[in-house]
């Protein structure tokens, strides 16, 4: 019945086993493996519990079904099996469960269980990631969205030069104020002390 009771397990991911234990199939999805450039697999692993809970109607049904027998006679069956199992672990035999594990014998009237390696069938998938170049995509600025074009557009949009032609009249300006405080202050605003201050003779009349 060991078979038919992983069947079970596997199918339903629980198995109550009364006065041994509760079996459960722990599942762990599909990852990535970004270092070797592969996908892993799923793969699973059986954990052990020590409290247990009767099996439902459906438990009995489902294998009654895969026993061909009804379901009194799966109970019967079901019973005995648990009945012969504790038998054996109570005298310190240890019970090798294809594909769960091994059950022993622990302290006081415990059960210690020791789960089974899982080997899976299947094999990391390669996974190349792919780049595309010109594919078009959102980009967040800020409190906006944009397309990688447009801001591929923006960044590349051509830096016009600044033109700097009115740096030397600027220059030039500064200075003549400057000379034209310079000579005020020096002279005082008088206009005849900017002229010529030579004095003009009038040329001796010829004879």
């Amino acid at each position: 019945m060991y078979a038919e009771l992983y069947q079970y397990l596997l199918l339903h991911n629980k198995l109550s086993v009364p006065g041994i234990g509760t079996f459960l199939l722990n599942r762990k999805p599909a990852e990535s493996d970004f270092l070797n450039k592969q996908i892993k697999p799923p793969s699973f692993s059986i954990s052990f519990e020590q409290f247990t809970d009767s099996p439902g109607t459906g438990f009995y049904k489902w294998l009654g079904n895969v026993l061909g027998i009804t379901d009194r006679d799966a109970v019967i069956r079901f019973n005995d099996f648990v009945f012969e199992t504790k038998r054996q672990i109570s005298n310190g035999n240890i019970i090798n469960w294809n594909g769960v594990g091994s059950l022993t014998k622990g302290l006081g009237d415990e059960v210690k269980f020791s789960p089974a390696t899982i080997i899976t069938a299947e094999q990391p998938e390669t996974a190349e990631k792919v780049i595309r170049e010109k594919a078009e995509h959102m980009v967040r600025v800020g409190e906006d969205e944009k397309t990688s074009v447009e801001m591929s557009e923006i960044l590349n949009r051509p830096v016009k030069k600044r033109s700097y032609w009115w740096v030397l009249p600027l220059i030039i300006g500064v200075l003549a104020a400057a000379f034209i405080g310079w000579h005020v202050a020096e002279h005082g605003f008088d206009v005849s002390g900017m002229g010529n201050k030579s004095k003009l003779c009038p040329s001796e009349a010829l004879p």
